[in-house]
């Protein structure tokens, strides 16, 4: 059984089901979450260069291609995932995409809550939808302070269970029935979806997660509700 307390069952299961992830996503979202990718990049963009961007949890590089899609001069651009067959997949699809500009890309298996990188050497970080599956939140995100530049930019992405009632109601029937059925279909393994629709219902609501961020140091802390509160991006800036 897959759970968060133990990272390494959570490690296999994503090296499980890397091969249709983007698929998965694609149909479980109804595309949603291209719009919602979309979204996090346009509020922790810098326009100043050079940029050093840093994605955790980035899975098959959704995120950190579509930053480097726009950016507006070179960046350096670190993915780190603990899923080694999540970043093959993300290589993979490096090659197939035309960048602006020649960017240098490294690809980094480690643990979120303990990066393997500098104190101060990171211009922007984002985390989309990972942040859920992290054994202690608290961590990364110190960590993620700890590696960002004074003024640095902090981005999440997650998905969440809107405030509506009838909305609500409707989001829980689907991550409870349909979800794990489809997750199946898509990768053969019911299991891996069953935890992850359960991940979202268990996880901490957006303003507990911005009280974390804050309480890391971070400041201008904000929280951005998309689709009616199923997913939520919660930008903040380190001190200057």
């Amino acid at each position: 059984m897959y759970h968060k307390d133990s990272p390494s069952t959570i490690q296999g299961m994503f090296n499980e089901i890397a091969h249709r992830y983007d698929l998965a996503n694609a149909i479980l979202s109804l595309s949603l979450h291209q719009r919602w990718n979309c979204a996090l990049v346009r509020h922790i963009q810098q326009k100043e260069a050079p940029q050093v961007l840093l994605d955790l949890c980035a899975g098959t590089g959704d995120i950190a291609f579509a930053y480097l899609r726009k950016a507006s001069s070179c960046c350096r651009a670190y993915l780190i995932d603990f899923s080694s067959e999540m970043l093959e997949r993300a290589k993979l699809k490096e090659s197939h995409h035309r960048f602006p500009y020649s960017h240098d890309i490294s690809y980094l298996q480690a643990d979120v809550q303990a990066l393997p990188l500098p104190n101060q050497s990171i211009d922007c970080a984002t985390l989309a939808y990972g942040i859920r599956n992290v054994q202690h939140p608290a961590l990364c995100v110190a960590e993620v302070f700890r590696v960002l530049r004074p003024g640095g930019r902090l981005g999440i992405l997650e998905l969440t269970r809107p405030r509506h009632p009838l909305l609500r109601w409707g989001h829980h029937m689907y991550l409870r029935t349909f979800m794990p059925l489809l997750g199946k279909w898509l990768t053969d393994n019911k299991q891996a979806y069953q935890y992850l629709c359960q991940s979202i219902q268990t996880f901490i609501a957006p303003e507990e997660l911005k009280y974390l961020i804050t309480a890391s140091g971070f400041l201008q802390t904000e929280v951005h509700s998309l689709a009616g509160g199923i997913a939520t991006i919660i930008t903040a800036h380190k001190p200057t």
